[in-house]
């Protein structure tokens, strides 16, 4: 996921830097509301992935790492 996707799921605007602090509420806030467990039986299925969803954008961001590796280049490493 790259982190422009991850800080919009998380409702952040566009081109915004948020700080490790806001972005760890947002992802709570978001957690709460979709979590899967709150919705009735037919609906659990679609809160599950946007639960996953909100879940990968948090592990995106949390680190504070917005670079390279989330803009969809690569580091590679020699053996």
């Amino acid at each position: 996921m790259r982190s422009s996707e991850a800080m919009e799921l998380l409702g952040f605007p566009p081109y915004s830097r948020p700080s490790r602090s806001e972005v760890k509420a947002a992802y709570r806030k978001m957690v709460m509301e979709s979590h899967p467990d709150r919705f009735p039986e037919h609906l659990k299925s679609q809160a599950e992935s946007k639960f996953k969803e909100i879940s990968e954008a948090y592990s995106c961001l949390k680190d504070g790492r917005r670079g390279s590796r989330m803009e969809g280049e690569f580091e590679f490493k020699k053996f």
